[in-house]
């Protein structure tokens, strides 16, 4: 399995020997206040890298056009500095915000897929695959529309958590079927996005993770992260003990 750590960018290098010991590659947050910190990005860390582009109050859709230019010239730049890393893939959010209707979030579709065009030409001349993750949208259909647009240039990450917390489509079924090639991993309440370890809330990832096992999985917790890979470890072992007496 390919399985990273989500961590800032700014402890990376302290967290290179546990992830080595572990055998885990890492997602790195690019924090905003640190984009132009030219020294954090001349070593690339020797490990499967992916990056999370900023997102904190940025929207590419905002109705004030100095947010919207910001917005793009700050995931541009976070591009740049994946591909500097090394990072083979960038995911990012939509900016949608909290509480939009299925309409609201469908009639952003089609603005929101021209708005990435920029996005998604820099990142496949970098080399970087672009992934689109699940945040505030109330269901699965508000991005269909986004990712058939840039047909196959951009990429689905779902965050099981999101859905569950902040859609109106908690089943992680519907979201599947947009064929994620990437997953956020970590587990909840049902109430708020606690980044907890697997197995320690509701999301029951056994009964649909299995399929996705072969793409990179993301662990986003706080702390249990040996209890989350012994979870991955167990389920994986399970579903190759299905598959030989099958065979």
């Amino acid at each position: 399995m390919d399985v990273r750590l989500a961590l800032p960018l700014s402890r990376t290098e302290e967290a290179l020997p546990r992830l080595d010991a572990l055998g885990l590659g890492a997602e790195v947050y690019l924090d905003p206040a640190l984009l132009e910190e030219d020294g954090l990005f001349q070593a690339r860390p020797p490990v499967p890298l992916s990056a999370h582009l900023p997102f904190w109050n940025l929207d590419l859709l905002s109705p004030d056009p100095e947010v919207r230019g910001l917005t793009l010239r700050r995931l541009l730049f976070g591009l740049d500095r994946a591909a500097e890393l090394g990072a083979d893939r960038a995911v990012l959010h939509s900016g949608i915000p909290h509480g939009r209707t299925p309409e609201e979030a469908l009639e952003r579709a089609e603005p929101l897929a021209e708005a990435l065009g920029p996005l998604v030409r820099r990142a496949r001349a970098l080399g970087v695959r672009l992934l689109l993750e699940n945040t505030h949208e109330p269901n699965p259909e508000a991005l269909t529309p986004v990712l058939e647009a840039h047909g196959g240039a951009l990429g689905f990450c779902f965050d099981a958590a999101h859905a569950r917390v902040f859609s109106r489509t908690p089943d992680p079924a519907p979201w599947l079927a947009l064929l994620p090639e990437h997953l956020h991993l970590n587990d909840t309440d049902g109430i708020y996005d606690r980044h907890w370890g697997l197995g320690q809330g509701v999301l029951d990832h056994g009964a649909w993770l299995g399929p996705f096992l072969d793409r990179p999985l993301v662990l986003e917790v706080r702390e249990g992260l040996e209890a989350s890979l012994a979870f991955l470890k167990r389920l994986q072992g399970a579903l190759e003990g299905q598959g030989a007496l099958l065979g």
